[in-house]
């Protein structure tokens, strides 16, 4: 039986790259790859849609092997989200993992998940180093992926290929 890995998407701005590429390179590794939202269908910054296979009130721990944030700035609905940050919780307590890329990052900083981690993020405003500092997270923004532990965090739409790779190394 394949392993299962869900694509948690914002409702809108998504970054598209950071969809698409991950989730092509998921498919070819020969993951099954369910989606979720908010909303039923979400629409990338530029344009592309993804009807979603669950709610995020649906989404199990128990259901998927990991599960991964796409990227950009709508992913910054989810940071007082805490359906949200129970789920990625019931996850790492599953000991299963967790990825996010690009700006999504830093619901992980909020959530408080990279307390004393290495982690990266889009950092171009100087949003992500800010942040780390404040939750007591190592700042990594000048790498392009960060893995500890469970916890992968990526960079932005430049990492979207080797974060996903970094992530299926994760769920072996």
């Amino acid at each position: 039986m394949s392993k299962k890995i869900i694509l948690l998407l914002a409702s809108k701005n998504f970054r598209d790259i950071e969809y698409i590429v991950p989730r092509a390179f998921f498919e070819q590794a020969g993951f099954q790859i369910h989606t979720a939202s908010t909303v039923p269908v979400s629409k990338g910054r530029f344009g592309f849609l993804v009807k979603h296979d669950v709610q995020i009130q649906d989404i199990k721990a128990t259901n998927y092997d990991g599960i991964y944030l796409v990227g950009g700035g709508g992913s910054m609905e989810y940071l007082e989200n805490e359906n949200a940050k129970n789920i990625f919780t019931s996850f790492l307590n599953a000991n299963k993992p967790i990825g996010a890329i690009c700006m999504a990052p830093r619901n992980f900083l909020n959530w408080g998940f990279l307390k004393g981690k290495n982690a990266t993020g889009w950092n171009n405003d100087g949003g992500f180093s800010k942040m780390a500092v404040e939750v007591g997270a190592i700042d990594g923004s000048e790498k392009e992926v960060v893995v500890d532990g469970l916890i992968l965090t990526a960079n932005g739409p430049e990492a979207s290929e080797e974060s996903a790779l970094e992530f299926i190394q994760l769920l072996k």
